[in-house]
């Protein structure tokens, strides 16, 4: 089973904020690939999180191999990018489908 968790946080710094998380994660994980417009990070052996910055949106999608695992990138996210985006308010709302 795998869990896809996927928000679309409407902002217009959807680049910025996708470099800036790259940037602090890519020292945790040396295996991440990024660019101005999108972003893989490699979390562990069973999640990862990928970003695409669209022209007034950040796409982020997380697949994960349970629930439990599923909240838990997804907190870590969250906390990450409010703290990048503190100068505006972003509304993230998760979506999770089950995958076969």
């Amino acid at each position: 089973m795998t869990i896809r968790s996927r928000a679309i946080i409407e902002t217009e710094n959807a680049s910025k904020y996708l470099q800036q998380l790259a940037k602090h994660w890519s020292h945790k994980f040396p295996d991440m690939t990024s660019s101005e417009k999108e972003a893989h990070i490699p979390f562990s052996d069973d999640v990862t999180i990928d970003m695409f910055a669209e022209k007034s949106s950040l796409v982020v999608q997380i697949m994960s191999p349970n629930e439990f695992e599923a909240i838990k990138a997804e907190g870590i996210f969250d906390q990450h990018i409010l703290r990048f985006a503190f100068k505006e308010k972003l509304t993230i709302d998760w979506h999770r489908e089950t995958l076969p």
